[in-house]
Order: structure tokens, then C-alpha cells, then sequence
């Protein structure tokens, strides 16, 4: 009576964790300054993650200069597909015009391969456009 009283209880506890360990995926991140743009204006990363993994980049950002980050242009939604965006302020206070960071979440969602664009441009009609790129091919598997 006892060891089944007990075996029910370790069941109990440890199924929960079970669970939640085969949903969790890789975490992957990609972080990138202005000045690794200022190098090398268009870049290329490849990497892999699991279904179900977390693609994390990080792009260093300054609209006081009119240049921002477009829409995170996804090659297969099926694959990947955006889950957040936020801009993180300047950590650098009482400094005019210091740059930030967007970062953008990604799910990855089922096998496959697909693409994540990025482009750094001026907005406006007329303004430069695709002044640095980041093209991450992705792979889900």
C-alpha cells in the first residue's frame, strides 16, 4: 500500500517535468552592433534550431539618425514566425543621439529551412534604402 502511495506521488511529480521538457527547444541568439554593420554592411548568419526553439536577435538601432530597422521579412511563416518585437532604449544616459537595440523574437516552428530579412533604411520616399542587411538562413530541425 505504501510503495504504491509513493510511486503515485512520484508520478504526479514528475510527469509535470516531463511535459515541459519535451516541449522546450534550442535558444539561439544573434546579437549585432552598429558598429559590426559599420564592417560589413550585409551579412549572412546560418543556424539551426528545433522545432520549437527560440531565435533571439538583437540589432543595434539609432533613429536620431532617420535610419530604422523594417518589418522582420520572413521567407516561410510555416517554418518561423515572428512572435515579439520590442526597441530597448539607450543605456547610455544624458548622451544626444546613442544608440538603442530592436529585438525581435522568433518561434521556430516546424522542419524546414526559410529566411529572416532585415533592412536598415531611411523610410521615406527618396531615402536610402537597404544601407545594412541581415539575412539569417534558418534551419528547423
Amino acid at each position: 500500500m505504501k510503495k504504491t502511495i509513493i510511486l503515485g506521488l512520484i508520478t504526479i511529480l514528475l510527469v509535470p517535468l516531463l511535459v515541459m521538457g519535451c516541449g522546450a527547444g534550442t535558444k539561439t541568439t544573434i546579437e549585432l552592433s552598429l558598429d559590426d554593420f559599420a564592417k560589413q554592411n550585409n551579412m549572412v548568419k546560418n543556424i539551426t534550431v528545433s522545432p520549437h526553439g527560440i531565435i533571439t536577435v538583437t540589432l543595434g538601432s539609432n533613429a536620431s539618425t532617420g535610419y530604422q530597422w523594417g518589418e522582420a521579412a520572413i521567407g516561410d511563416t510555416s517554418k518561423v514566425a515572428e512572435a515579439t518585437r520590442q526597441f530597448v532604449e539607450p543605456t547610455q544616459e544624458g548622451i544626444a543621439g546613442a544608440p538603442g537595440k530592436d529585438v525581435w523574437t522568433f518561434d521556430a516552428k516546424a522542419a524546414g529551412s526559410t529566411t529572416i530579412t532585415f533592412s536598415y533604411s531611411r523610410p521615406w520616399e527618396g531615402g536610402e534604402q537597404d544601407t545594412y542587411t541581415l539575412t539569417i538562413n534558418v534551419t528547423v530541425k
